[in-house]
């Protein structure tokens, strides 16, 4: 589909300072030379160096009915970790105390620059607004007196229906495969008798052990579930809300905060890691809706107003792609130690790249199974976004659950 710059700031236009006019930045090479001095903090632009302030589920977007009945563990489950070893690649100066290789950038500046960067498509709307992802995690596993990781990745399609009487469907478990994680997992688990299904540790989300198999897509039809809920297409906080809902959401940054703080309260505080990681989710699932491309970038400058946000500088997501990371403090994550979430971005469209959770310190089960820091547990990359006017075609005999 063929896309065009789009100016998601025009409303703004007014109260820019000019050296942020995307007339004069966007897709220039001055704008590439001002990204990289944000992120890198260069002597050469003392008015940028301002001091910076600165493992979280991915949200889930089926409404909420519908995915708890199809067993959605976006919420309860760590869906991270690379497809080979799950480390992550980044340039720049060595880690920091906290595992976090930090370059002294203002994190806030730096995503208020990818919100002006955005693009939009060159058609707002369609029939179908549909994203497609590839997920994975690392979990802990004992067996028999061995203690081992696995990891486990899918790639993952929705598809949004906007029109009336169409349909919004999930297709999960594509190219699905869990195993274990390295050759030395490899050989624990076969030490504890090769075992097909395999209990996790709890992580102490939803208070209880997950059960899992060992398997390979060959060996496992994906799964699609219907996700509306009638014209109720996905979830917001704790609502279920319509296509009308997302497109009325504001793309001034200020009111989506607000908007997100109202549903915060509504939602009764229910995050464990409270306000600040809640946004972050909200906010970051946002970009993968169908919502306009303002509001795509009020949800980036969202973030970046969160307390504690910091740019990692250049990066490298699960799936060998090049981006900008913006990361969250470190904070406890049961059944792993402690860990980060952050957002990897492509600097010159303003898309999300990867959503991820980065361990920065392993507890001693998760460092017996080989878990270091720097270890990407969990991860959602968003591989395709587009609008168009087909359904998904589902795949040959699939399972299916309403």
């Amino acid at each position: 589909m063929a896309r065009k710059r789009h100016d998601v700031m025009k409303t703004l236009a007014d109260a820019r300072p000019p050296e942020l006019d995307p007339g004069h930045l966007a897709g220039s090479a001055r704008s590439r030379r001002d990204l990289e001095t944000i992120l890198a903090g260069r002597a050469e632009a003392p008015e940028l160096r301002r001091s910076p302030r600165m493992f979280t589920w991915r949200w889930a977007l089926p409404v909420a009915a519908t995915a708890a009945a199809a067993g959605v563990l976006v919420a309860t489950l760590p869906r991270g970790g690379s497809d080979a070893e799950g480390s992550r690649t980044s340039a720049g100066p060595g880690p920091t105390a906290d595992g976090a290789r930090h370059i002294p950038a203002d994190g806030r500046l730096a995503l208020q620059h990818v919100a002006d960067r955005l693009d939009g498509t060159a058609a707002d709307e369609g029939t179908y607004w549909q994203v497609t992802t590839r997920s994975g995690w690392i979990g802990v596993v004992d067996a028999s007196g061995e203690t081992f990781a696995v990891s486990s990745s899918e790639k993952q399609q929705r598809s949004f229906g906007v029109r009336p009487g169409t349909e919004s469907l999930n297709v999960m478990g594509l190219d699905a495969t869990t195993k274990p994680r390295g050759e030395r997992d490899a050989a624990r688990w076969r030490a504890a008798g090769s075992p097909k299904d395999l209990t996790l540790a709890d992580t102490g989300r939803g208070g209880g052990r997950l059960g899992l198999r060992i398997e390979t897509g060959a060996g496992k039809r994906p799964m699609v579930d219907r996700i509306n809920s009638g014209d109720r297409i996905a979830a917001l906080g704790a609502r279920n809300v319509t296509y009308e809902d997302l497109r009325k959401l504001p793309g001034d940054s200020a009111k989506l905060k607000e908007v997100l703080a109202d549903l915060y309260r509504e939602d009764g505080g229910r995050e464990v890691r409270g306000r600040t990681e809640w946004m972050w989710r909200q906010a970051a699932g946002l970009i993968g809706l169908p919502v306009k491309a303002e509001v795509r970038a009020a949800a980036y400058r969202v973030i970046a107003g969160l307390p504690g946000i910091r740019a990692l500088g250049e990066v490298t997501d699960p799936l060998g792609r090049e981006g900008v990371g913006f990361a969250l403090p470190a904070s406890d994550r049961p059944g792993y130690g402690t860990g980060r979430s952050e957002l990897i971005v492509d600097p010159s469209t303003g898309a999300l790249l990867s959503e991820q959770e980065v361990l920065t310190e392993p507890d001693a089960k998760a460092a017996e199974a080989g878990l270091t820091s720097g270890t990407v547990v969990n991860y959602t990359a968003t591989v395709r976004s587009e609008w168009t006017d087909r359904q998904l075609k589902a795949p040959e005999a699939p399972e299916t659950s309403e």
